[in-house]
């Protein structure tokens, strides 16, 4: 018999920021990223409103992404890692649930790109890793998405997908509005106050 699984959010779940922006800029430059913010922004705002978001994000990734190679997000991930602030709750929590001996999914709209290095870093063992996937062309990324942003209800039908061969009682941790999607396929949901 399974001992079920725990969904955790990241951004603003078990860290207090916002780590793509933190990212973005890490690798990109400050100078480079805050264009891309101006730019980015400009394009949104033409844009259909339920598109703008989209718009943004791709725009975003693809000026500061792009012909960017593999070795430098490694690099942007190490240097990222020492600026976040773990939220303990949550934090303790995901301990609690590895030794009780569940499944550990992690979902989230943060990038595949540095994950993997902070979950590592931070001695986090996880069974699977649902996020944003990013296109890459040999060792050089695109600067478009491979996936869907793994956010909102795309996570949420993402972590339905991943849970379908999971038996047992799911724990759901993530912040409202984003992840009200996700909690709702929790059997037991926490909210973590913004």
């Amino acid at each position: 018999m399974s001992l079920g699984v725990a969904v955790f959010d990241f951004d603003r779940t078990l860290v207090r920021q916002e780590t793509m922006a933190i990212f973005l800029r890490l690798i990109a430059g400050h100078g480079a990223w805050l264009s891309a913010c101006c730019m980015a922004g400009a394009k949104a705002s033409v844009a259909p409103p339920r598109a703008r978001m989209g718009v943004f994000r791709a725009e975003m990734l693809r000026r500061t992404l792009a012909d960017k190679t593999a070795n430098q997000a490694q690099d942007a991930a190490e240097r990222l890692y020492p600026r976040l602030g773990w939220i303990a709750q949550t934090t303790d929590a995901l301990a609690r649930h590895q030794d009780a001996g569940r499944k550990i999914l992690i979902a989230t709209g943060s990038l595949s790109v540095y994950m993997p290095t902070i979950l590592q870093r931070q001695g986090f063992h996880v069974d699977g890793l649902l996020s944003t996937e990013m296109e890459i062309d040999g060792d050089v990324f695109t600067g478009r998405m491979a996936t869907a942003s793994c956010t909102w209800s795309e996570k949420a039908r993402r972590v339905k997908e991943w849970l379908t061969n999971v038996e047992g009682p799911v724990w759901g941790y993530g912040n409202l509005p984003h992840d009200e999607a996700m909690l709702k396929l929790a059997d037991h949901q926490t909210v973590i106050p913004a």
